[in-house]
């Protein structure tokens, strides 16, 4: 009888496993919305994947990269999705499975109820931009080739305060590449918004509508005064270490906000940061491209509107 026991256990372990191997749950589900405290908020998009062999991975977006989490299971008589994860207590502990079918996945944990759709992660291009300049180009030896630069720039601080008078916010599609991946991994949408502190103190500060907040958490200020009213100026960006002029409001550029004649200039950032800026010469303040290439990834802005 002993013997027969352990058989009939040994059976339902195997049977177990090879239920969670081919587990309705296992695939991509994309956040829908969440209910909690009498509320309904959207899910931002955030994207939850579980995979056969109990592999839990997350990410922000479907076309974003996704990160091992955890690992999952389900216990099928008690309807529990159980999660284990050190990262974060979203991906820890027994969820309540209220729904689960081709299309939909509700549970419910820790007192809210997470709705989900099932979705796919969209394939990635092989193609993405670059910056081919170097540090080097901008010196011969030790003798820095472009003194003069600062002055061909387009706009001065008192320029940009006379035209942030009437604009509240400039929004762009950010699109983010990885060079080791050589593929296109996010994309989602960030601004910059405008707000006098006072007649001589602009705030220019960069806003995550995903994250739903400033990246920054002090106000950009650049105050106008007499010593920096005529100052040649990056601002709302920062100027680079290095930088020059390689067109002087000569190139269109077409964005999904309309077509702009833009100053092009090339720079270096905290040593081997890489930048492109087309600055709109007629609209100081205003970008209608950037493409900013760092160590790991590559972000492209993409002006969408102006508000």
């Amino acid at each position: 009888m002993k013997k027969l026991t352990l058989i009939t256990l040994f059976l339902l372990f195997v049977i177990n496993i090879n239920a969670q191997d081919s587990h309705p749950i296992i695939g991509v589900w994309q956040l829908s919305t969440v209910e909690a405290d009498g509320e309904t908020v959207d899910g931002r998009g955030a994207v939850w994947i579980f995979n056969e062999g109990g592999e839990m991975k997350a990410g922000r977006s479907l076309t974003g990269p996704s990160f091992p989490v955890g690992e999952w299971k389900c216990d099928k008589t008690r309807k529990m999705l159980i999660m284990e994860s050190s990262m974060d207590k979203d991906f820890n502990g027994e969820a309540q499975v209220l729904k689960i079918n081709d299309k939909e996945l509700s549970y419910k944990k820790d007192g809210a109820v997470l709705n989900f759709v099932r979705a796919e992660k969209p394939k990635t291009t092989g193609e993405i931009p670059t910056l081919s300049f170097t540090s080097d180009d901008f010196y011969d030896g030790d003798d820095y080739l472009y003194p003069e630069d600062s002055e061909k720039l387009p706009w001065s601080l008192n320029d940009v305060y006379y035209y942030m008078k009437n604009v509240e916010e400039m929004v762009y599609r950010v699109d983010q590449y990885s060079p080791i991946q050589k593929a296109k991994t996010d994309s989602y949408k960030n601004s910059y918004k405008v707000k006098f502190l006072d007649d001589n103190t602009l705030s220019i500060r960069e806003y995550s509508y995903y994250q739903k907040d400033y990246i920054d958490m002090t106000d950009n200020e650049y105050p106008l005064n007499d010593k920096t009213s005529e100052e040649s100026v990056f601002y709302p960006r920062n100027k680079p270490d290095d930088f020059r002029v390689i067109n002087m409001g000569t190139e269109t550029i077409t964005t999904p906000s309309g077509t702009y004649d833009c100053y092009v200039i090339e720079g270096i950032e905290n040593m081997d940061e890489k930048v492109k800026y087309w600055m709109v010469y007629n609209k100081p303040g205003v970008y209608a491209k950037i493409i900013w290439e760092g160590f790991s990834y590559i972000n492209v802005y993409e002006l969408i509107e102006i508000k």
